[in-house]
């Protein structure tokens, strides 16, 4: 038996010897709704199937089955941080919870935090804002310099400071070229 996908359908497709044109010819024998996942029992035509090709129809909707909850399964691992992220926005921008609904979602969160510990995927470490370290002004006589004037004090900065873009260079003039061109 061929199993076909049709249009919306799912047509179970027997080929019958046909002894007036003297080959097989093929004949749909049941059809099932292209979304279906298993058999049932009320659909037309599958009375017609024979045993080894009702088992066949059930693998082939077994294997449909398996291939969607790899993919769900997938869409799923792949979109988890922008719907967490997602809803990490709408709850500070004030949506309402029910208690059963923020009860559900801290349950989710230690469940997804146990499969990623089981699975040996290891929490990141929180990198925190550095809080701004005030610098300390050392005694006037300790680091007042040779060819420094009296109260006046060199002090010194432990933070380097951050690194300068350059500049994008400027555009060349008429007059430099001309100044440029002529020597």
């Amino acid at each position: 038996m061929q199993i076909r996908e049709q249009g919306r359908k799912i047509q179970c497709i027997r080929t019958v010897y046909d002894k007036a044109i003297g080959r097989g010819r093929q004949v749909v024998v049941a059809t099932l709704p292209r979304w279906s996942t298993s058999l049932m029992p009320s659909e037309d035509g599958l009375a017609q199937l024979t045993d080894a090709e009702r088992e066949q129809l059930e693998a082939f909707l077994a294997q449909r089955r398996a291939d969607a909850e790899e993919s769900n399964s997938r869409y799923t691992a792949m979109s988890a941080a922008s719907w967490l992220a997602t809803l990490a926005k709408s709850i500070k921008e004030g949506q309402q919870l029910r208690p059963e609904q923020a009860d559900a979602i801290w349950q989710g969160m230690t469940e997804v935090a146990k499969s990623l510990r089981k699975a040996g995927y290891a929490k990141p470490k929180i990198s925190r804002k550095a809080k701004a370290v005030p610098t300390p002004q050392a005694p006037q006589e300790a680091t007042a310099g040779e060819g420094s004037t009296p109260g006046t004090a060199e002090v010194t900065n432990t933070r380097t400071k951050p690194a300068r873009k350059p500049r994008a260079p400027k555009a060349a003039t008429s007059t430099d070229t001309m100044e440029g061109g002529q020597g």
